[in-house]
């Protein structure tokens, strides 16, 4: 019997999606990034999160205006989390592996032209400060790549208790995600005005309010 109704998991493409919605890494968001979205609402079904309304940082908060709630949020999660890109924890996969796995029905091509692991040749930011030595790869032959996990809320609280954190961390995915969920439940934002916005480089928000507000948050770290 099939437990997700609908899925036809004789395709490999909806095989690897669902695969992907347990696994949950950078790659595979951007391969299938209709499953930012779920991110956001695993948090939002969080009990982790719906606690912070009782952090006295909030008191009150849905009274205040829109400015105030953002940076209210912001601030918390700055306070409370710090942005993490090492290697230990989630291990590491090679360029070909991942072709191999997503060739098929993505463009590989287009991977290698936005992607700074792939060999990018956009920005020369990414060339001039040698990204592979910044994220310490330079260790390891020019094929492995890191196998970045998204985290949800509890994953990131969980990094409090590894050996050298003070504090929950997560990758920008995963900071993004828990921002647009705690303006949520926090913020009282209706999620039809917050927008995911994610690249092979970094993701951030964007949330229809006033002019408009960006929130990066490789600014948390």
């Amino acid at each position: 019997m099939n437990p997700i109704p609908n899925a036809d998991f004789s395709d490999r493409k909806t095989l690897e999606k669902y695969s992907s919605a347990f696994t949950l890494s950078d790659m595979e968001v951007f391969i299938f990034p209709e499953l930012f979205f779920p991110l956001v609402l695993a948090n939002i079904m969080s009990p982790a999160l719906w606690r912070w309304r009782d952090d006295p940082w909030f008191s009150g908060i849905e009274k205040k205006g829109f400015t105030c709630r953002a940076n209210r949020i912001k601030q918390y999660i700055i306070q409370n989390y710090i942005f993490n890109l090492d290697l230990s924890t989630w291990g590491l996969t090679t360029k070909q592996r991942e072709i191999e796995r997503f060739s098929s029905f993505f463009d590989m091509d287009l991977i290698r032209k936005s992607n700074a692991l792939f060999g990018y040749e956009g920005d020369r930011y990414y060339f001039d400060i040698d990204i592979r030595k910044h994220f310490g790869l330079d260790k390891f032959n020019s094929d492995v790549i890191p196998y970045w996990k998204t985290e949800t809320i509890e994953a990131m609280n969980a990094f409090r208790h590894k050996e050298d954190f003070q504090t929950g961390a997560g990758e920008c995915v995963s900071l993004s995600a828990l921002y647009a969920s705690a303006m949520f439940v926090v913020g009282r934002v209706p999620l039809e005005k917050i927008f995911l916005i994610a690249t092979p480089l970094h993701s951030q928000n964007f949330i229809i309010e006033k002019e408009g507000w960006v929130i990066s948050p490789i600014s948390f770290s």
